[in-house]
């Protein structure tokens, strides 16, 4: 998730704009689409429009939010037939915040064997126990709901409590092939086995990773230290970092828990043998320092107060002395029975002030993952200029970057009306165009060779509502009301002009609620049951005859800029194919219709043209249980060298010339 930026609107890398003396008709705007192939900002043709635009973040608890029928062992009812509507292509699974912490290998093998797991948000507290009865949606249950509906997967592996070796577990498991000896390889347990014990031989070739979610957030830093500066290097590289209460985004870091509750930090029992946990692991000592991580301070430990000692083992420990025992690896702290060591009163507060150990970095997860599987690619999960500059030239694969825009309901004199609510999203709308652009700029500054380019993937996209300062949010199903479609139909314009990969719309579905007032319809599908198709659906993929073609040029002329505002009223993306023109094109003016004359420059005479549209009068309209007021129109154009059509206000448009 980021921040709201402000540029101008100009900036869009796929509409290029030119004097409008170049127009021959006033008062229409003017879309030229050349044969040329849009060069983006690298200096690089755009690559051809992949399926894997139409892609959406999963949330993996409670069965995927309903999307999974357990007693069917399949997609729950409605759902295939939403998701075909919508076109998905990929799903991200296992989801973003809420997967921070997730554990593959306890979401395994038969559902009522499995364990508890951890959130890292969103469905919990951050930190709290998602308990086994919400842990039925796993690996193997991802891959049969996509099996079912004829999509892929990409994989976010969490970069908290997991290693370098458990990312190469989950590879292996997902990937490697079962020769049915049981015998791995790489070392440990043979998880090819594991897998076809679970009913699945073939493995499942998952080609797309992403190390990370957000990790340049406070919320989402956890263990990493709070210089940005610093952090960016430990999640490429790995390290160390003190965890102490001083820091009020993570005031408990110094706390003891047990099992996958992270949050509530437990106190004395006043009952022998206590164990305990740190919030991390591992835990470094004295002896761990390298050259690398420097000097490490000795664990300090309090109860009630007061500071105990560590030992290497409770057994030669008396009756009173305070002592405790640390397992280092998974950052176990255990205290004594009374007879060998002395026990923690009833009550008595409980803090741990310590130095994970090494933890492993973006690299180490590389570099164990593709020993597993070389065919795979592994995106970085922190899509920000600092991970390009901090990387350098060492090699890498893609980035995977969140766009997104803070949207305010209101300021200082109160919540915004719908006309306000809409300028601020549309002024804003151009700047992950932007980022993208610059990004992949900065990308090129490292590798001038553009074989060896990273590539771009935009693995969330959205909107995030805010408070102002008034305290007043968006609206209820703000991110699903037409103007948001709009707002989102320009991402993706701009998605394609900067030659993204894959999309990954913020997010599959929304929960379900007993009450159809409170479900939520702000994501490419609406909530359980029956999963109606969004008019997020509905515009983003008007762009469906775009796959498998080369964006093209596009110049604009006479494309007014919105009075009082800083955006245009017109973006476009387009490609040609032997048949015709795939123009992709939005009229962001709230009220004004946008009369435009379409050139397919140097191109065969054009014998049909079609024009599919969606909007709806009100910008405030979503489609729900009751009512589907946001619906596609498809109208007849006339053809001939030049195509004339009229953009409806706040629309998404399709045009399509044939030749």
């Amino acid at each position: 998730m980021r921040k709201g930026v402000g540029v101008v609107a100009a900036v869009a890398a796929a509409l290029i704009q030119v004097p409008a003396a170049a127009n021959s008709e006033p008062g229409r705007v003017g879309i030229r689409v050349d044969d040329a192939p849009l060069i983006m900002a690298d200096g690089t043709a755009a690559p051809a429009v992949t399926p894997e635009i139409f892609g959406a973040n999963a949330r993996w608890i409670d069965n995927e939010l309903g999307a999974w029928d357990p007693a069917a062992h399949g997609a729950a009812g409605g759902f295939a037939a939403a998701a075909a509507a919508a076109q998905l292509k990929l799903i991200r699974y296992p989801g973003g915040t809420v997967a921070n912490f997730f554990d593959f290998k306890k979401a395994i093998g038969p559902v009522a064997e499995r364990g508890c797991q951890t959130s890292g948000g969103f469905a919990a507290v951050r930190f709290g126990n998602l308990p086994a009865a919400r842990n039925g949606f796993g690996p193997d249950e991802e891959e049969a709901l996509v099996s079912q509906l004829g999509a892929k997967t990409m994989v976010m592996v969490p970069s908290i409590n997991q290693t370098a070796q458990d990312a190469a577990d989950y590879v292996e498991y997902m990937n490697s092939p079962s020769d049915g000896t049981a015998t791995n390889p790489n070392g440990g347990v043979d998880w090819a086995e594991v897998r076809a014990a679970n009913g699945h031989p073939a493995p499942y070739g998952i080609k797309t990773w992403e190390y990370g979610n957000e990790p340049f957030l406070d919320g989402q830093r956890y263990w990493r230290d709070e210089d940005p500066q610093l952090r960016v290097r430990q999640f490429i590289d790995g390290g160390w970092s003190r965890q102490t209460a001083t820091d009020p985004t993570y005031q408990d870091d110094d706390g003891l828990f047990t099992g996958c509750d992270l949050v509530n930090r437990k106190s004395g029992t006043g009952a022998a043998d206590q164990t305990y946990r740190t919030r991390y692991n591992p835990v470094a000592l004295p002896s761990d320092a390298t050259a690398a991580s420097g000097p490490i301070a000795e664990p300090v430990l309090t109860v009630g107060g007061v500071p105990w000692r560590r030992v290497d083992s409770l057994a030669t420990a008396g009756p009173g002395d305070q002592v405790y025992q640390l397992g280092k690896a998974q950052g176990t702290i255990t205290f004594g029975d009374g007879t060998h060591g002395a026990i923690p009163a009833k009550g008595a507060a409980l803090s741990i002030e310590y130095t994970t150990g090494r933890q492993d970095g973006f690299v180490d997860f590389v570099k164990a993952m593709k020993a597993v599987d070389p065919k795979i690619t592994v995106c970085s999960g922190w899509g920000k200029p600092e991970f390009v500059e901090a990387m350098g030239k060492r090699p890498y694969d893609c980035i995977g970057i969140h766009s997104y825009t803070n949207q305010y309901g209101g300021d200082a004199n109160g919540a915004y009306t719908a006309t306000q609510l809409y300028q601020q999203l549309m002024n804003a709308s151009d700047g992950p165009t932007q980022e993208l652009a610059e990004l992949r700029k900065d990308i090129a500054r490292n590798f001038p060779d553009p074989r060896k380019r990273p590539a771009l993937t935009v693995t969330e996209y959205g909107t995030i509502s805010q408070n102002g300062p008034t305290g007043v949010s968006t609206p209820a199903n703000f991110a699903a009301m037409q103007m948001h479609n709009v707002y989102e139909t320009t991402m993706l314009i701009g998605q394609i002009g900067n030659g993204v990969r894959l999309a990954i719309n913020s997010n599959l579905n929304g929960g379900p609620n007993a009450d159809p007032a409170k479900r939520d319809w702000g994501n490419i599908l609406g909530s359980p049951p029956g999963f109606g198709i969004t008019g997020r659906s509905l515009s983003l993929t008007l762009a469906a005859p775009m796959i498998g073609a080369a964006p093209r040029k596009v110049s604009t002329v006479d494309n007014p800029t919105i009075p009082g505002q800083r955006y245009t009223a017109v973006v476009a993306a387009a490609t040609r194919t032997s048949s015709g023109v795939q123009l992709l094109v939005v009229n962001r003016s709230l009220d004004q219709a946008m009369p435009i004359t379409v050139d397919p420059a140097d191109g065969p005479a054009v014998r049909s043209a079609m024009q599919t549209t969606v909007t709806d009068a009100d910008i405030t309209a979503y489609n729900n249980d009751q009512a589907q007021p946001v619906q596609r129109t498809t109208t007849t154009l006339a053809p001939g060298r030049k195509v004339r059509a009229e953009l409806l206000p706040h629309s998404a448009n399709l045009i399509e010339l044939r030749y």
